[in-house]
This record gives structure tokens, C-alpha cells and sequence, in this order.
């Protein structure tokens, strides 16, 4: 290697080292200054307050707390976390001295606002947070609560919590009282609020926000249904589904409305489910066709788009629900066999479902009689359609209670050892029931 070249690399070096040692500097002053002016006094400010806080001491914890936001706001997350917390203490603590609990209450708004200023990612969780304080405390005018939680719920979409969204419907209600809204925000609302509700509750009982957000359901529809009246709705939309009749997403807002307020049996209904259907065929738009038909008492109708929503649902469990509804309508029909295969592969797509299970048990029992030469086969079916409902509890404990129920009226209906007398077959005797059930049991008496 040449002497310049040596030369090169040592510089390429040094300035390399100089680069590091200028942002290890760099990394250094903004750590620093993020404590501020006084980086050892809000240190010393923000350890104090904390162990005070952890304590519950809050009386104590104020002035630490107080001088660390107002001179190094950035020197601990905990600063704005905690704020509200510490706050709202004093709030309550003065809730009969008007001008120190406003005063108090406007600092929890500083709070937030600086969280969201710092901490942009938070804004969505800060925003709900804000949101629902103001609620508490805005007194009657609800004007900043609903921009405030409206802004909560544009960002924070389906991940928005459950009292935030409770929050939001109640300030949307109390501004349709002073007139600061229409109804048709309220209509719009709903819908909006609920399918981030439904998104929620279909994680699951497992999920620890489970119960929040069923609570925020029955809370949201019992505000709307105190101003939802069908006529009106349907008046409300009638114009627009007439002047945008291509706009599958208007179509689609309008047909899950009324599907949730179950105004299927509404005329307007069937013609926009037609609409939507015809636009963009889809699973949900055959289902919401076969709910108008089944209303309008066009059988025949209903079931053709049932069918078609089978085939194009992709979802198991909804899947499994639509052929349940296939198997009920086959049965109504006297279709018996086709009416268990529905059943059957219903329970194919959810195993652990006890439904399918107790319909084909009752199926077994409406026909056993017909299923049977004499007196004591007749009766065969009975032990099978109890086999159905032991198999719907034995897989689905939540449908342990109508299983029981099925039994023990089922068992009333079973023959004695007489009445078999003169076939031979004992108890526990494996025997075949006969005509369309033709399937394999054993046989049980009556005391």
C-alpha cells in the first residue's frame, strides 16, 4: 500500500471518529436538555413527586409534580400520565369552591394537550382520555366534548375505548336536544359507533375490554332508541338512496341500519337490499335479501338468496349459521334428510356449536313415529334424537340448559321393557332406527 493511500484511510478514519463523537455529543445535549434549564432540579422534582404518587399521597406529590411540568414537561412520560390522575384528585377535593375546581379542571386540559404535543402517537388514547373528562365536567354545553371525542374516534378507529365511544353518542344526544346537531348525525353516528363496538365484542369473552364495550352497546342503543323511529328513518333516506341509487356505500350503511333495528319488514328495506344486491353481490347483500323476503313472506324468494349467501359467505361461523337457516327451511318443507346434511356440515364449520346438534335432535323426534313398523320401533327415534342432544352439551356447554330441557321432556316419550317385549331387545342393545334417520343407537326404557 502506498503512503497516500495509508494517509487516505487514517483520514477516512478520523473523520469517521469525529462523526461519531459529533452525534454521541448531539444524543447527549438533547437527553440533557429535555430536563430543561435545571436538568438536576427536575430530576430531583420528578423523583420526589414520584414517590409520593406511588404512595397515593397526592397533597405531597403536587409541587413536585407542578414545577417538573411546567419546566421540563419531557423529562419523564410519567409527568403527563400521571397528571390526570394527580389532578383529578384536586378536582374532587374542591368540587364545592367553583372557581378553584375550574381552575384545576383547566390544568387537566393543559395536561392532555401537552401529552398530545409531545407524544403525537398518544393522540388517538389521549384524545378519548380528554374526551371523556370533558364530559364530566363541561357542564351543558357539549360543543368541544363531541369535537373532542369525534377527533378521538377518527383516529383511533376500531381501537377507540368503549366508555370513549359511550362518551361520544351521549354529548351527539345532549347537542340533538339544544339542536347543535341534526338527526341524521345521530343516525350516522350510530352506525359508525357500533361497528367499532361489534368489532370489539366479536374478540371474544376472553378479551379483557370484553364487558366495556358490551356495557357501550346496551348504553348506545338505549340512547338511540329513544330517538330511532322507523317512518323517520326511512323518510331521512328515502331522498338520498332516490338521488345516489348506484352508491353501494350508501346502499350498504342504509341496509345494516335497519337490519340492527330489525325494520327488515319495511318495504324500503327490500328495495335497497334489491339495489345493493344488483350493484355489488356480495354475501351480506343476499343475506339482507333473504331477511326482506322472509318479512315480506316470499318463502321461496328468501330461500334462493339464503342459498346464494352460503356459497359466497366466507366466514365459517357465519357460514355454519346460514346452513343452520338452510336445514330449518328444508325441514319446514318436510325434507328431512337434506334438512340434517345442512345441519351436519353447520356443525362441520363451528364443531363446537350445540345448535345443529339440537335441531337434528328435534327432527328425530317430530319423526320418529313415521320412522318405525310397530309400536316399539316407532319409539326408536326418540333414543336417537336424545343421543343429539347429549352430543350439542357435550360440545357446546352453552347449550347445556335447552339440552336438558330436551331430555327430560324426550324421556317421557320412551317405552318400557313390555313394549319391546316381543322384538327381544334389552337395554343397552344396539338397534338401527328406521326410514330416513337410519341411524345406529341403544336402547333405553322408561322406569
Amino acid at each position: 500500500m502506498s503512503h497516500f493511500s495509508n494517509l487516505q484511510g487514517k483520514g477516512i478514519r478520523n473523520i469517521a471518529t469525529a462523526a461519531v463523537v459529533l452525534l454521541s455529543a448531539s444524543a447527549a445535549q438533547a437527553q440533557e436538555e429535555k430536563f430543561g434549564d435545571d436538568p438536576d432540579k427536575c430530576r430531583e422534582s420528578i423523583s420526589l413527586y414520584r414517590e409520593y404518587f406511588k404512595q397515593k399521597n397526592y397533597d405531597d406529590a403536587l409541587p413536585g409534580w407542578r414545577w417538573a411540568f411546567l419546566n421540563c414537561p419531557a423529562g419523564s412520560k410519567n409527568i403527563v400520565i400521571n397528571g390526570p390522575t394527580l389532578i383529578g384528585h384536586f378536582i374532587e377535593k374542591h368540587k364545592d369552591d367553583a372557581v378553584k375546581m375550574q381552575a384545576y379542571v383547566d390544568t387537566l386540559m393543559m395536561v392532555y394537550d401537552k401529552r398530545i404535543e409531545l407524544y403525537p402517537g398518544d393522540a388517538a388514547y389521549t384524545l378519548g382520555r380528554k374526551g371523556m373528562d370533558q364530559y364530566q365536567y363541561a357542564g351543558e354545553d357539549m360543543s368541544a366534548t363531541y369535537a373532542t371525542l369525534r377527533q378521538a374516534l377518527e383516529l383511533g378507529k376500531n381501537e377507540t375505548e368503549a366508555n370513549a365511544l359511550t362518551r361520544l353518542y351521549q354529548a351527539a344526544m345532549k347537542m340533538l336536544v339544544d339542536k347543535k346537531l341534526e338527526m341524521e348525525v345521530l343516525f350516522e353516528l350510530y352506525d359508525e359507533v357500533s361497528n367499532v363496538i361489534s368489532f370489539n365484542l366479536a374478540k371474544g369473552e376472553e378479551d379483557k375490554n370484553f364487558k366495556f364495550y358490551q356495557q357501550a352497546q346496551e348504553i348506545v342503543d338505549q340512547n338511540f332508541e329513544r330517538i330511532a323511529q322507523e317512518d323517520q328513518y326511512v323518510a331521512l333516506m328515502r331522498p338520498k338512496v332516490a338521488s345516489a341509487p348506484n352508491d353501494s356505500l350508501l346502499l350498504g350503511k342504509v341496509a345494516n341500519m335497519m337490519v340492527k333495528r330489525r325494520w327488515t319488514a319495511n318495504p324500503f328495506y327490500l328495495e335497497v337490499s334489491e339495489k345493493l344486491y344488483k350493484i355489488a353481490p356480495s354475501a351480506i347483500a343476499a343475506y339482507n335479501l333473504y331477511e326482506g323476503y322472509v318479512k315480506a313472506d316470499k318463502l321461496g324468494e328468501a330461500s334462493k338468496f339464503l342459498d346464494e349467501a352460503t356459497k359466497l359467505e366466507k366466514d365459517p361461523a357465519t357460514k355454519a349459521d346460514y346452513l343452520l337457516k338452510q336445514a330449518q327451511i328444508l325441514g319446514s318443507k318436510g325434507a328431512y334428510a337434506a334438512a340434517r346434511v345442512k345441519a351436519q356440515e353447520a356443525s362441520g364449520l363451528r364443531p363446537s356449536w350445540g345448535a345443529p346438534h339440537l335441531y337434528i335432535g328435534s327432527l328425530y323426534f317430530s319423526q320418529s313415529r313415521a320412522c318405525g313398523s310397530d309400536a316399539c320401533s316407532q319409539t326408536f327415534g326418540y333414543w336417537a334424537a336424545e343421543d343429539m342432544f347429549v352430543r350439542a352439551k357435550s360440545v357446546d356447554p352453552s347449550a347445556a340448559d335447552d339440552a336438558n330441557k330436551q331430555i327430560a321432556n324426550i324421556q317421557k316419550y320412551f317405552p318400557t321393557q313390555k313394549d319391546c317385549f316381543f322384538l327381544g331387545i334389552q337395554e343397552g342393545q344396539a338397534v338401527t332406527v328406521g326410514g330416513w334417520i337410519a341411524v345406529d343407537t341403544k336402547a333405553r326404557f322408561a322406569n
